[in-house]
């Protein structure tokens, strides 16, 4: 899974992230199923979904002599990144291998975090730039969709709820991966990460169940938004004055974090924000979303595509990848446009290697040790009599 960087400090760095990833993955996997969209078909097991031999068009070949083609593809202008995790090594999001070093600065749903606590399957937002025919990234933040316990569960539909967010899976009749999502229990409290289709539902690239800590997060897209709500998906959220950095309004891009407080959802930070969410350093994009439901322009991350069409055959719902050059407020002129597979993993609070399922009895059985046949009598030697004492007759003298 992992692949060798080039340079002393990003090839050290490379082997530690790659070694600390391994023995995690060794402590708490319980699977990771490969999924279906649409028509594509499971890639093996031994593969990445993002892979130029699925015939993505996703191996650092595609999208990355897309970005290098800009003509200010020279470290100049940076490149905005939200996308999954999809492989290690050096850091694979929407087929991009993206370098990193000590320097990097990493954050989880805005808080400090390492290079270690990154994960196949997590969505990540990120600042690159190019320079020597590398794309390196300066910063990246691990963008959970949803962290809340799961109120309710449905494992024929594969769709589960969290904190009034409809989570959706497709395990493809996988039987492993059905088990899997049967050990979820309502209650249960799990950060799931992926982006939103066009009905505003998250489809998940991965589901980690979490020791509680009480925090609890949304991301998603303002619906209604009164003087003193703001609504979420099915999350109805006060618009608290000191935990409100900037409101929303309809239809924004917005974040929350809070607790729950006797069974209501009380925030501590509600951030809105509206098209693409990076700052004025950033040039170039590669986006992954999903194709609205809604007719008119594609809009993904809140920015409108032109410059190329759908790929044949996608349609609403379909996950994609775009790649292009910011070339006004929220507009993105795309330079390719890639239908892509998903892959989703689900991972226990405390699992292992072993899927959990119905195990032997670890204990041995007690040992029964079989009799020992009874000693052999003691064997007796007869007592050998003395042999008498022969008399001989005495010598005769003479005749």
């Amino acid at each position: 899974m992992t692949r060798g960087t080039a340079t002393a400090d990003r090839g050290g760095a490379s082997r530690e992230l790659a070694g600390r990833y391994r023995r995690a993955r060794a402590s708490a996997l319980l699977l990771s199923a490969f999924l279906l969209a649409a028509c594509a078909t499971t890639p093996p097991s031994n593969q990445t979904a993002m892979d130029p031999r699925n015939g993505d068009g996703l191996g650092g070949t595609g999208i990355s002599s897309k970005l290098a083609s800009n003509p200010n593809g020279d470290g100049l202008g940076g490149t905005g990144i939200v996308g999954t995790i999809s492989g290690f090594g050096s850091i694979i999001v929407n087929g991009l291998e993206l370098e990193f070093d000590r320097s990097t600065a990493v954050g989880t749903d805005g808080r400090p975090a390492a290079l270690d606590e990154l994960r196949i399957g997590q969505v990540i937002q990120g600042v690159a730039h190019r320079k020597d025919g590398r794309i390196s990234l300066e910063s990246l933040d691990i963008q959970h969709a949803v962290t809340g316990p799961i109120a309710a569960i449905d494992t024929n539909t594969q769709a589960m709820t969290v904190l009034g967010q409809t989570v959706r899976l497709n395990l493809a009749g996988d039987k492993a991966a059905l088990e899997a999502f049967r050990t979820l229990r309502v209650g249960d409290v799990v950060s799931v990460s992926g982006l939103r289709d066009g009905t505003g539902a998250i489809v998940a690239t991965r589901v980690d169940e979490q020791n509680n800590d009480g925090r609890m997060i949304v991301r998603g897209e303002a619906g209604d938004v009164s003087t003193g709500h703001v609504r979420i998906g099915g999350l109805d959220v006060p618009l608290a004055a000191d935990a409100t950095v900037s409101k929303p309004t309809a239809g924004e891009r917005v974040f929350v974090s809070g607790r729950m407080i006797n069974g209501a959802f009380v925030p501590d930070v509600i951030t809105g924000g509206k098209g693409l969410p990076f700052d004025g350093g950033v040039s170039d994009v590669s986006l992954e979303g999903y194709v609205p439901a809604a007719p008119g322009p594609v809009k993904i991350q809140g920015a409108t595509i032109d410059g190329a069409a759908l790929p044949a055959g996608v349609s609403a719902n379909d996950r994609i990848v775009v790649t292009g050059r910011i070339s006004a407020p929220d507009q993105i002129t795309a330079t390719a446009i890639t239908k892509i597979r998903t892959v989703v993993t689900i991972m226990k609070a405390h699992g292992s290697q072993r899927p959990s399922a119905v195990r032997p009895d670890a204990e041995r059985p007690e040992r029964v040790v079989p009799e020992r046949p009874p000693e052999r009598p003691e064997s007796v030697t007869p007592e050998r009599p003395d042999r008498p004492v022969i008399e001989r007759p005495s010598g005769m003298t003479g005749v």
